[in-house]
Order: C-alpha cells, then sequence, then structure tokens
C-alpha cells in the first residue's frame, strides 16, 4: 500500500505519466565497479531536479528508474528534455517513455493501463531518447520537435501505439514487437507478473521451458508474454510457432522453418 502521505499529492483527472531508466546499467556497473553508485546518485540527482522545476509528482523509484506524474503534458516533456540534457555530459543515459491518460487513484496509487502503457512505452526507447504516445502529441500541438516514428506493437501485446519521438536524435529502430511474428492478443495480462518474472529468467539458463495446466487457464497467453518480454534481449529473435493443428511430427520443422523464414528443410523421417 502506497504511503497515505504521498496518495494525497498524487494527481487525478487526466495525467501524464514519465518513466525514465537507465540503460546499459550492467554494462555500467561492470565499467565503473563502486563508482557506479556516485553515477548512479548523480543521475537520481539530474532527474528529481528536472521533475521538481517542472511541477513533477515522483510516485515511485525502483533501482535506477523514476515513476512521475505531470498536470500537463508540456511539463513533462520539458522535465524530460532537462532530464536528457542534464545526462549528456556523462556516462549514463536514460530511456524515457511518456503517456497521458486517465488512471484510477487507489490505495495502491496508480492503477489501469494508461501506467502499463507509459511504462511499455519507455522500455521501447533507447539510452538518450524521448519516446511520446499519441496522446501526449496530441496535447503538445504542432512542436517541430516532434519525430513521427509510426505504429508499433509494444510488449503487452495488444494493439499498436502511435508514437513520436522529441528531438532530433539518431536512433536504432524502438525495441517493439514489430520484428516479431508473436499474435496480437485480445486483452493484456494482468495479475501474472510473478510467473513471467520467473518464466524470463527460468529461460536465461534453459533451453526450452514447457507451461503445463488445465484447458482454459491461460498458458498459451502467458507464453506469449513472455515471448514478448524476451525481445530485444535475445540476439536471433524472438518467434511463433503454432503446432497445435498439425497431425504430423515429420511436419514441425517446416513449420518451424516457415516461422523463422529459413528455407524449408526436408521432411523428417519417422
Amino acid at each position: 500500500m502506497i504511503d497515505p502521505a504521498m496518495r494525497e499529492h498524487l494527481l487525478s483527472g487526466t495525467v501524464t505519466f514519465l518513466f525514465t531508466d537507465v540503460a546499459g546499467s550492467t554494462r555500467l556497473l561492470h565499467e565503473h565497479g563502486d563508482g557506479y553508485a556516485d553515477l548512479l546518485a548523480a543521475h537520481r540527482a539530474v532527474v528529481r531536479t528536472a521533475l521538481s522545476r517542472h511541477s513533477g509528482v515522483e510516485v515511485d523509484t525502483q533501482g535506477d528508474a523514476f515513476f512521475a506524474a505531470f498536470a500537463r503534458a508540456s511539463d513533462a516533456v520539458a522535465a524530460a528534455d532537462e532530464i536528457r540534457d542534464g545526462l549528456v555530459d556523462g556516462p549514463v543515459r536514460v530511456r524515457i517513455g511518456i503517456h497521458t491518460g486517465e488512471p484510477l487513484v487507489t490505495e495502491e496509487g496508480y492503477v489501469g493501463l494508461d501506467v502499463h502503457r507509459a511504462a511499455r512505452i519507455a522500455a521501447a526507447a533507447h539510452g538518450g531518447q524521448i519516446v511520446l504516445s499519441r496522446t501526449t502529441h496530441d496535447l503538445l500541438g504542432s512542436d517541430r520537435r516532434l519525430r513521427d516514428l509510426g505504429e508499433h506493437r509494444l510488449k503487452d501485446l495488444i494493439e499498436a501505439e502511435h508514437l513520436f519521438q522529441f528531438g532530433d536524435g539518431e536512433f536504432p529502430p524502438l525495441r517493439t514487437l514489430d520484428a516479431t511474428n508473436l499474435p496480437v492478443a485480445a486483452s493484456p495480462l494482468l495479475g501474472r507478473e510473478r510467473e513471467v518474472a520467473e518464466l524470463v529468467d527460468l529461460l536465461q539458463s534453459r533451453r526450452v521451458v514447457t507451461i503445463t495446466g488445465p484447458g482454459g487457464t491461460g498458458k498459451t497467453r502467458l507464453a506469449l508474454q513472455v515471448a514478448a518480454e524476451l525481445v530485444g534481449t535475445v540476439s536471433d529473435g524472438v518467434f511463433w510457432v503454432a503446432l497445435g493443428p498439425l497431425t504430423d511430427p515429420g511436419l514441425v520443422s517446416t513449420e518451424i522453418a516457415q516461422a523463422i523464414g529459413a528455407r524449408r528443410p526436408g521432411r523428417l523421417s519417422p
């Protein structure tokens, strides 16, 4: 449950969320060792100064990530711009995602798909990149510093989001699902965060992980979400192969080849 004193400061109505996360934190830790703590502290000071200057409310901080809320979309973007500029001369780069919506404020803090979507937008960005949703973009008007990035499927697997970049920096393609063939889900996966995290962790050290259980309990949906979480972390990509319709095991290799875009192998011998 969120601190009651903090809950009183949470904004209601139409709120613009800003998420930040340090890019390449593991690499920075290896490179700087004990000095990484000082880099992280300096980064936090830059973020908090920008949030304070632009009327942002710090909702949560976990590790090297920040979650903040703003009453105005323009304030959120101004804070993001200041954060990026404040870190430009150092080794720390943060990815920033911004989205505007109408979340619920509960005893646990902000809840709803708008929070989830803002976090996914941040996760799709690269260090030093500020990415906005269509909703936030529309509230900013005709700002020439906005670059249209097109529609992208985020890792929640539901409908695509039209994304925009603030600023003129050049970055690799967004870390979204557009480079995979994972099917679109009808609804987001809620309440299975622990299982998703456990399965992602298992797949770091095992080549095959099987999810079992009675029919209709959401095994396929869970597997799809785990696959989505791995996009951008697996060098050879993440692909969906539907084997359910097959009645001949000799066709398994052909289905896999088609899914990954490889040349079809010969039929497997029984």
